[in-house]
């Protein structure tokens, strides 16, 4: 996959994580839960930081790890 298409996916990955984050409602949330979007916060900020470095590959597998988190905390 070349550069510029991957980052493209990594930015849309992180969108997409920061819109179903907007989804949930923190305070109806179990504890292990709300540590899990903690989580979820950190692998979007340092997806944020890598892309921003220019670390596309490691901003990728964030922004990737960070949605699959954000997708199991919407289905709950």
């Amino acid at each position: 996959m070349d550069e510029q298409k991957l980052r493209a996916d990594t930015q849309q990955r992180i969108d997409r994580t920061a819109q179903r984050l907007r989804q949930i409602d923190p305070s109806k949330l179990a504890s292990a839960d709300q540590d899990s979007l903690q989580t979820v916060q950190s692998f979007l900020e340092k997806a944020r930081e890598a892309l921003q470095a220019q670390d596309i590959q490691r901003a990728f597998t964030l922004a990737d790890k960070a949605y699959l988190l954000a997708d199991e905390l919407t289905k709950r």
